[in-house]
């Protein structure tokens, strides 16, 4: 298992850790649980004892029982009479910290839920960018669309705005050259690490004080934008009990009050993903604290960084963020401000 997060936490996807795990051979949980024990598992294939297919892999990358926490109640019956359960929602689950010792590290784990987080999908031609996942745009804040073509070299590949790529019309290129990108982010990894190993007090004042001021600043427009959310939700609710009124006193038709409600249901639906997203996004910021002590131990781990590698990528990098060039649609002789966000420590 700590090969598992190992390979994923230096940017290997479930699909190709599968592949890993196949080409050495490395026995299946069921099968290797029953030559082990003699459990036997509805799923077990004696025939296929290497068959790692990526959902397993991804299973093994989420459960908390590697860290030491149990989790029951994952899935239920709906019914005495059906013998099929269906997945619990994380709401309803029971989650124990501590009950074990953890097999995975928590720095490894955190490392790992950043990378499927930010899960990254090959483009047409099948290639991913080790910075694929981590790039969004300073003004809509959408993930960066990493584009090449197969006339293009690699001087040519470019990050483009996710929403100016689907949607010219709400959001501007935001471009950015892909080795240019690259060498930014690998001469902001050495400068901050030359300078938190030769000036530790200074460094870390300055990045604490930074650090405060950015998850303040975070915090206030998420919350702000999660009340007008929720304030539009409580508007929609009122809607729809008009509209039922009026169809009980018959002064709708059915046709008309589905006429009606359709468009707001359709908002309802994505403002409470959105309402459900924000949330999740605030108790996180609330709880990213300034870590230098665990960040200190990153930089510790390398001597001397020369090149990024996808490991080195995930241990330092939280984000990416690219604003628009001076001028948007000029090639040459253009500004463009890129912002590095370190883990533990933010923009420093």
């Amino acid at each position: 298992m700590r090969r598992i997060f190992a390979l994923c936490s230096s940017g290997l996807g479930p699909d190709k850790i599968a592949r890993i795990l196949r080409t050495d051979q490395i026995l299946t949980p069921t099968v290797y649980e029953f030559r082990t024990n003699g459990v036997r598992r509805t799923n077990l294939n004696e025939n296929k004892p290497y068959d790692w297919c990526g959902s397993t892999v991804a299973d093994i990358l989420e459960r908390e029982e590697y860290i030491g926490n149990t989790i029951n109640c994952r899935s239920y019956s709906p019914s005495f009479k059906s013998k099929k359960s269906k997945r619990n929602p994380p709401e309803n689950q029971l989650r124990f910290e501590h009950t074990h010792e953890p097999l995975i590290d928590m720095e490894t784990w955190e490392i790992v839920q950043k990378v499927r987080a930010g899960k990254r999908r090959p483009n047409k031609m099948g290639e991913m960018d080790l910075l694929s996942g981590m790039v969004y745009c300073a003004d809509c804040g959408k993930r960066h669309y990493f584009c090449r073509c197969g006339s293009w070299n690699e001087i040519q590949y470019t990050y483009t705005c996710g929403t100016y790529h689907g949607h010219k019309e709400d959001c501007t290129p935001h471009t950015v050259k892909v080795m240019a990108l690259h060498e930014i982010v690998l001469a902001e990894i050495q400068r901050v690490t030359q300078e938190a190993r030769e000036h530790t007090e200074e460094f870390l004042r300055r990045a604490m004080d930074k650090h405060s001021s950015q998850l303040k600043k975070e915090l206030s427009a998420k919350t702000k934008e999660l009340d007008r959310v929720q304030k539009r939700l409580a508007d929609l609710e009122k809607l729809f009990r008009a509209a039922f009124e009026q169809l009980a006193l018959a002064n709708l038709s059915e046709t008309q009050f589905k006429a009606l409600t359709g468009g707001y249901e359709e908002e309802k639906q994505e403002l409470a993903i959105r309402s459900e997203m924000l949330e999740q996004e605030i108790n996180a910021e609330k709880d990213r604290m300034l870590n230098a002590d665990r960040f200190l131990r990153v930089v510790q781990r390398y001597t001397e960084i020369q090149e990024l590698t996808p490991e080195i990528v995930r241990e330092f990098i939280e984000k990416i963020v690219v604003h628009e060039r001076s001028e948007p649609w000029k090639k040459k002789n253009y500004t463009q401000q890129i912002d590095v966000y370190f883990n533990f420590v933010g923009q420093v």
